[in-house]
């Protein structure tokens, strides 16, 4: 018996509050999103032709590829975090090259996968913001930061998390958009496949689920969408994804039960990186500012260390700083192939300019996260003071992929030397917490428009630098 007014084809009853049409896009938006998606696959194919593709952990992920290719069912390498999308890229990758240089090509679809994620990015940013040029300064800052242009290359989990991010992003904000049921029904099981997709991408994606669930709650106690309807999405959405994460879990579980885990916690804090450290700068940490690597190292009682791994060393501000604005890993540099290659002066100093320069971005960015969670708490009881459902979805969504990753700092061993703090693990944060911080700009002062041509020139300058810096 069919559920009344659960047809395909019957409108959604009316909610009470009018959707706001989307803002148009006018022709020069287009042409200059085009422009910044091409420049992010020239800067990609760039760094596949010099060997970025060749980043952390690759023995342990090309080893997991081969071993897939003879063992389909072998999808974890190392524990149940080691999801097996990207060895299934490399496995295809592999397929069609009969093995000769299988990584450049996985890394060519690792750059058509952000490309198309960027562009849906854009589309969210249109549910965010009205300025035309804030949304494209959004996309042009998040496209050529250095945690994108190397983490989006390097074969690794980090290329293959932006698209089913950013996926279940804009097809979840298309559930709160249509009329009908059956586009509510397209929608909503979309959403479901995105996070899906997402599962079998990374580990982080389990902080998804909630999430969603967080997004289509609040979204029917503001009224953007009926309690009936959000049952529906919740559960077409959702159901799927959970049992898919279950299943992945027991699968793992078979296979790791009784061996020693790789990444290991201790509850009453390791002392490595202390919650002083996590949450609060250093007078030290002004030595971010020269832009160290990764790999600089000193001598120290006698043995070399690696300046940046000593433990409480430097705050994590500083060091999140460090690691968005510059590849402090420096493989953009030829990968792990270029022999202890140092750093030229010409990338050293755009360097430093990055890191000085971003803070432009991340202190602003820091205040914008900061006042949409305020804005949440407040609207649960106020709700003319709730964001909208774009920001709603990027905000709660950023912060459910970086606060368990932020929040097991003080409790993961080797949280400095296996480099927990690295930019590379919260890229899709990286993009939501992007699009707040000028959804926030948007709504403050988009009318200044100025100010509006200011920090799209800041922004301009910004990406030039990233682009130029990480050019070899």
């Amino acid at each position: 018996m069919p559920i009344p007014g659960f047809q395909i084809g019957v409108e959604l009853p009316a909610l009470g509050v009018q959707t706001e049409p989307l803002p148009s896009a006018p022709r020069w938006e287009r042409w200059l999103l085009w422009l910044i998606l091409a420049g992010y696959v020239v800067v990609g194919v760039h760094h596949i032709l010099t060997n970025t593709v060749y980043g952390q952990d690759f023995l342990l992920h090309s080893s997991a590829t081969e071993r897939l290719i003879e063992n389909p069912g072998k999808w974890f390498p190392q524990d149940f975090t080691n999801r097996p999308l990207v060895y299934w890229i490399g496995a295809g990758a592999h397929w069609l090259t009969r093995g000769v240089g299988p990584w450049d090509v996985a890394a060519v679809i690792f750059v058509v996968l952000n490309t198309a994620a960027l562009a849906l990015l854009h589309a969210v940013t249109k549910r965010c913001m009205r300025s035309a040029a804030l949304r494209v300064a959004t996309i042009a800052l998040v496209a050529f930061l250095p945690a994108t242009q190397v983490g989006t290359i390097v074969y690794a989990a980090d290329a293959v998390c932006q698209f089913p991010f950013v996926l279940i992003l804009w097809s979840l904000l298309r559930t709160f958009e249509t009329r009908t049921w059956r586009g509510l029904t397209g929608f909503a099981l979309l959403t479901g496949f995105a996070l899906c997709l997402g599962e079998f991408a990374r580990f982080t994606f389990n902080a998804l689920l909630p999430a969603t669930a967080v997004i289509i709650l609040l979204g029917c106690r503001w009224r953007r969408l009926g309690w009936r309807q959000g049952a529906a999405v919740a559960a077409l959405a959702l159901l799927g994804p959970v049992f898919m994460a279950g299943w992945i879990h027991v699968r793992a579980k078979r296979i790791f039960d009784g061996t020693i885990p790789h990444h290991t916690f201790d509850l009453h804090g390791t002392g490595e990186m202390t919650w002083s450290s996590l949450l609060l700068v250093k007078h030290s940490d002004a030595r971010v500012f020269s832009a160290p690597v990764y790999w600089d190292s000193q001598m120290i009682d006698g043995n070399p260390r690696y300046v940046i791994l000593i433990n409480n060393s430097y705050s994590y501000p500083a060091l999140l700083l460090l690691t968005t604005f510059t590849d402090v890993l420096d493989y953009a540099n030829d990968g792990q192939l270029d022999d202890g290659a140092i750093r030229p002066e010409l990338q050293k100093i755009l360097a430093r300019w990055a890191v000085r320069l971003g803070l432009l971005f991340s202190i602003p960015t820091l205040l914008a996260v900061l006042a949409f969670i305020v804005r949440c708490g407040v609207g649960l009881v106020r709700p003319a003071w709730a964001p909208s459902t774009g920001v709603l979805a990027c905000g709660v969504a950023a912060l459910a992929w970086y606060l368990p990753i932020f929040l097991s700092l003080p409790f993961v061993h080797n949280s400095y030397d296996w480099g927990y703090w690295l930019s590379r693990l919260i890229i899709p944060a990286l993009w939501g917490f992007a699009v707040l911080l000028f959804a926030a700009i948007d709504e403050l002062w988009s009318k200044q428009r100025w100010l509006v041509v200011a920090i799209s020139a800041v922004v301009v300058v910004q990406a030039a630098i990233h682009i130029r810096g990480l050019w070899y």
